[in-house]
């Protein structure tokens, strides 16, 4: 590897730490109702959205790769659903994210915003996703399990409050 294969990796990652921020912020928008919900789920616990984004990355996985090997018209379709589930399990990175940013927000005393929450735990995220192993085969897929399944139980459920979710004291809204 030469100095100017190095230079390009890293120039590739530090876009990467560019562009991943702001792929979150934009699907945390485009998505905010559902991604309010998801928030509001996965403070309930991980563990029950860490499974809930396993079995349709499981199923919906396996389909999309099966359609992919057949060929045809049918690769395109397998191609079509890979990117659906790639856009949902980013959108579930952007959950985490704003759950990340809403941690840090509330243990420095501000007021809650969403832009600004989503924009500090999306470089958080991408921080910790940068370091090597740890961060590309733990942190990457476990928060984007979590955060996907965070968002399948908020589409299920509805029933979470959202003008007032459960992590929010009732002291805090004057309640």
């Amino acid at each position: 590897m030469s100095i100017g294969d190095s230079i390009t990796l890293v120039s590739c990652l530090a876009g990467l730490m560019v562009a991943l921020p702001g792929l979150m912020i934009f699907l945390n928008m485009l998505f905010s109702r559902t991604t309010e919900r998801a928030v509001a789920h996965l403070t309930i616990g991980a563990k029950t959205a860490f499974f809930a984004g396993l079995i349709p990355l499981i199923v919906i996985g396996w389909v999309g790769l099966s359609l992919m090997a057949v060929g045809s018209i049918f690769q395109a379709i397998g191609t079509v659903t890979m990117l659906l589930l790639l856009a949902w399990l980013f959108t579930g990175l952007g959950v985490v994210a704003r759950l990340i940013g809403l941690k840090l927000s509330r243990l420095g005393g501000r007021a809650e915003n969403a832009l600004s929450e989503t924009l500090l735990g999306a470089f958080v995220l991408a921080f910790a996703i940068a370091f090597p192993l740890v961060g590309w085969f733990l942190v990457l897929p476990v928060s984007a399990l979590v955060g996907g399944g965070a968002i399948v139980l908020g589409l299920i459920n509805r029933r979470v409050n959202v003008s007032r979710p459960s992590f929010v004291p009732a002291s805090a809204t004057g309640d």
